[in-house]
């Protein structure tokens, strides 16, 4: 018996666990339910090693404005503090304040060309929610009460700053195209938008990952600010565990705004108390 314990093994056990997982799902009758069964695979296995205060369902985005975005296989938010307003507790039918969830992602078994654009529209409808009071100088980090207020080079900025986004994803067992066709309708469809509106990343458990790059800097980068190249890589047996690593750094090293914007999903305060009735004490 080995009495040492390996993190990394477990993990890529379970990334194996997961390709195993696209291969059972395929079993399924119709596409529905591959894509479904394959979504659901992809939930447990991020929600196994999340902290306890995330959680991993799916469903859709909203703002106070009530905007919508689309259905989202993957929906990554703060667990003790989101509110849910689900309809006959239905998990896609579910809708979750953006000031509150952190990730989402689209799930693919083959990306083909139609799947690609489907993911990008997709991710693009929540990441264009704006989140409420986000021009000020206070903030405060995933999965905590507390509000910081900032300096002026702190303030929140969720077009300009990564860390003030939601994180997008794609998420598929490989990729239907030709590498190079792929690069080239990524690149496309990434100039089409400002920055802030594209996938972070986009992981193929068999054929690698899509990344932003500074090649001058060599260094990777969250979105297309300050990249002037995508940068694919096959990690080979680690190319789930790449997703796990930027998921990670955005739960621990994101922000959002103050919880308090969550009254207004519910209470229209507006005209209090201006259309009351007053009485004299």
């Amino acid at each position: 018996m080995d009495n040492s314990f390996s993190a990394k093994d477990f993990v890529q056990s379970l990334a194996q666990d997961l390709v195993n997982s696209f291969a059972r799902a395929g079993r399924a009758t119709t596409p529905v339910l591959v894509g479904t069964a394959r979504e659901q695979a992809v939930r447990l296995k991020l929600e196994k090693l999340f902290p306890q205060a995330v959680c991993v369902s799916t469903g859709c985005v909203i703002d106070v404005d009530n905007n919508t975005s689309k259905q989202t296989d993957i929906i990554i938010y703060e667990k003790d503090i989101c509110p849910v307003f689900s309809i006959n507790d239905t998990p896609e039918s579910s809708y979750y304040p953006c000031e509150s969830v952190i990730a989402v992602g689209e799930v693919k078994s083959t990306l083909n060309t139609s799947d690609l654009l489907d993911a990008f529209s997709k991710i693009e409808s929540v990441k264009k929610l704006k989140r409420f009071g986000n021009e000020g100088a206070s903030f405060r980090k995933y999965c905590s009460h507390t509000v910081i207020w900032g300096s002026k080079e702190e303030t929140f900025n969720q077009f300009n700053n990564p860390l003030d986004q939601i994180y997008g994803f794609i998420i598929c067992e490989k990729i239907g195209l030709g590498i190079d066709a792929f690069l080239a309708k990524c690149a496309e469809e990434v100039n089409k938008r400002p920055p802030y509106l594209v996938p972070n990343m986009v992981v193929s458990l068999h054929d690698g990952v899509l990344v932003y790059i500074d090649i001058k800097q060599k260094k990777t980068c969250t979105d297309p600010t300050g990249a002037d190249f995508l940068y694919f890589v096959n990690k080979k047996g680690e190319n789930f565990q790449q997703l796990l690593t930027a998921l990670y750094s955005v739960i621990t090293r994101g922000r959002s705004t103050d919880v308090f914007p969550f009254v207004k999903y519910i209470i229209d305060d507006s005209n209090y108390p201006g259309n009351g009735r007053v009485f004299k004490l």
